[in-house]
């Protein structure tokens, strides 16, 4: 996790750093974000996959840099010697979101978080949501985590190859999409919901996951067309969030899959 001083510094430049092999990887990959220069430790031990950062940075004419691992050390915990600089994440609106599920001849299958606060959390959901072939992930611009670092990390980079949309009201974005023929599915344990194998996901889909405590707001959960829930037979009462999420997206996805 970066510290404060290297927050304050990097914000104030107006770039971050990425840290981790793999985050660094899709970065590169991904070609989506400017890049400011490659970061190595010194006497990082050789790997295939340095060998591949290095042959991406190569490729697209980064500079890269050696640095001592103390200095990295001091920027973030878990660089695991590989770390890059790069510009803002680049956010998308929904408009481009449904255009890009048009595109590849798919219907929408979208992605919203509730006000989501645990970066770990946003960061694994966001890596099953890549996998799943999600065309978007709509998050609220205020009292919600965004898309640092560390969410890039836990990632594995996937989130380097999401389409993410920031609004600022969740309501209104969920009435937009309802406008276009997606439906809006909440993911939320009430007597109403319905066992999420026994619901029908075949069609344009937004995924509505709730807050880690709180669940979904009642205005949110309202604007639902209808609740799914994931049956569970222990003594615990709910699932992390990432946990549900990933389970209710590959549910999605394996009902569309076989209809």
């Amino acid at each position: 996790m970066l510290n404060n001083l290297a927050v304050s510094v990097l914000q104030n430049r107006m770039s971050e750093i990425i840290y981790g092999r793999n985050a660094t990887r899709e970065v590169l990959r991904a070609k989506r974000r400017h890049i400011h220069k490659l970061i190595l430790a010194d006497h990082v031990e050789p790997a295939t996959i340095i060998d591949e950062i290095l042959a991406l940075a190569k490729q697209a004419k980064v500079q890269v840099q050696r640095w001592p691992r103390l200095k990295l050390d001091n920027l973030a915990k878990s660089h695991q010697g590989v770390a890059i600089e790069v510009g803002a994440y680049p956010m998308v609106t929904i408009e481009d979101v449904l255009a890009r599920a048009t595109q590849l001849n798919e219907l929408p299958f979208i992605l919203v978080p509730d006000h989501l606060e645990d970066p770990h959390n946003l960061g694994a959901i966001l890596r099953t949501a890549e996998i799943v072939g999600v065309h978007g992930v709509v998050l609220p611009q205020r009292r919600a985590v965004d898309v640092t670092p560390t969410v890039v990390n836990v990632s594995a980079g996937a989130a380097e190859h999401v389409w993410i949309v920031q609004v600022a009201n969740v309501v209104q974005t969920l009435k937009k999409l309802k406008k276009a023929n997606v439906w809006i599915v909440g993911v939320e344990n009430t007597a109403a919901s319905l066992a999420y194998h026994q619901a029908n996901l075949t069609g344009a889909i937004a995924l509505v996951v709730g807050n880690e405590g709180k669940g979904m707001s009642h205005l949110v959960a309202e604007t639902c067309d209808f609740l799914i829930k994931i049956p569970m037979r222990g003594q615990i009462e709910s699932l992390n969030a990432s946990v549900a999420s990933s389970l209710a997206l590959y549910e999605v996805w394996r009902a569309r899959q076989f209809a």
